[in-house]
This record gives structure tokens, sequence and C-alpha cells, in this order.
């Protein structure tokens, strides 16, 4: 079996490789909005997940996650985010620290034998919840890429 393209000119030529440019172009395009869309999918899904941390359910964090896709100059930028106050403690974590009560107040939690002044908070691990979820669908960039080009060349 042979296929054989025959250009009779240039004009033809051009164009044929405009289309392809075009059809590559899109295809990057639509990797690009998967790839988002996938990746805060798997970000709430770690947040609201019961068998590994943070475990914080559906909350304000949770719903605090938000993605965009924006076209600029012939690039794609996708953006992950969160606004939540504690977006950054959960992302990167915390050191140890002093919590010490405002004015004449005084620091109580359940199963606390008595209210204090001030505790010495142990620091919290970095959950990394919006990291690793881009790292992990990243990691599928081609295999979405190729399905994409497949689904628009076929």
């Amino acid at each position: 079996m042979a296929v054989f393209l025959r250009f009779n000119s240039f004009e033809r030529i051009i164009s044929h490789f405009q289309q392809l440019a075009e059809g590559v172009k899109n295809a990057v395009r639509d990797t690009a909005r998967i790839l988002i869309i996938r990746t805060e999918r798997l970000a709430k899904k770690r947040v609201r997940s019961t068998t590994r941390k943070p475990n914080m359910g559906k909350g304000n964090y949770f719903r605090s996650i938000k993605s965009s896709f924006k076209e600029e100059e012939g690039s794609f930028i996708l953006k992950l985010e969160s606004n939540s106050p504690v977006a950054e403690i959960i992302e990167f974590g915390s050191r140890p620290h002093i919590i010490r009560a405002k004015g004449n107040k005084l620091l109580f939690w359940p199963r606390a034998k008595h209210p204090v002044k001030q505790i010495k908070h142990p620091g919290t691990p970095a959950f990394r919840v919006l990291g690793e979820a881009t790292e992990e669908v990243g990691e599928d960039t081609a295999k979405i890429f190729e399905s994409v080009l497949k689904r628009k060349f076929n």
C-alpha cells in the first residue's frame, strides 16, 4: 500500500502546513484544558479522601481550590490555586511554633486538662495537595496529547 501527496504549487504546500499547524495548536489547547480539569479534580479528591491527609472533607479549603485556563500570545497558561487562609500551611507545612492567647483570653481545646496562656505547636507537615496533583497529572501529558492528536487527525 502506498499513499501519495502531490503538490502542484507552493501555495498548496503552504496551505497544507498552515492547516496542520492550526490542528496541532488546537490539540495542544485541548490537551492543556484536559490537564487543568484533571488536576483540579485530583486535588479535590485528595482533600476529601478519608484515607490520606489532610482529610478535610468538603469544607472551606476544598471549596477554595480553583483552576483556570488562559490563552496569551500563543501560550496556554494553566493555574491551580487556593485562596484559603490555610492553603500555604497545607501545601508547605509549618515549623514548630508557639501559639499565645491574645489579650486576657486563654487557649482551650477538647481533651485539654485546663486552659493555658500558650502552647508549643509541633508544626504541620507539608501535604502538597496542589503540587502533587499537578505533578501526577503532568506525567500523563504525552499520553493525553497523543490521544487528542489521534482524535483530531483521524
